[in-house]
């Protein structure tokens, strides 16, 4: 995973987007809130909430997000780490149906030209109309 330069005071906002591409849903708590994400669907997760849930931080390993994932979700037992037919752990399989990616957006500061009318203004015509001559209400 190519790791962007996060010192650059152009890129801020940055999130984990976790895909879960098993076939059962993801759950766990943060904060005292659960959190599920769905099967088949991806989730933008913020900083705090990944490193909590996934172990996820800057220049943080894939085995170390793995480790910390097995101690959470209890996959850290003797029938999670016996080898599978394809080689690998049941705990290991499990970690592979995620894909977990960095989602950064670099914001670059604008210059508005503040003369310019905005776009959603409503055009003004240069005329307005006459206001509509009240009648007088006759006295009975």
């Amino acid at each position: 995973m190519e790791r962007p330069d996060l010192g650059s005071p152009d890129l801020r906002i940055h999130y984990l987007r976790v895909t879960n591409k098993g076939d059962k849903d993801f759950t766990d708590m943060y904060d005292g809130v659960p959190i599920t994400i769905e099967h088949g669907r991806s989730q933008n997760l913020p900083l705090d909430m990944a490193a909590h849930l996934f172990g996820y931080g800057y220049e943080v390993t894939s085995d170390a997000m793995f480790r910390h994932l097995c101690k959470r979700q209890g996959w850290n037992t003797k029938a999670y780490m016996e080898k599978q037919d394809n080689g690998k752990t049941l705990a290991e399989n499990l970690f592979a149906q995620f894909e977990i990616k960095p989602v950064i957006y670099k914001m670059v500061e604008q210059e508005p030209d503040t003369d310019a009318p905005i776009p959603a203004d409503p055009q003004v015509p240069e005329e307005l109309p006459a206001l509509p001559t009240r009648r007088k209400a006759s006295a009975s």
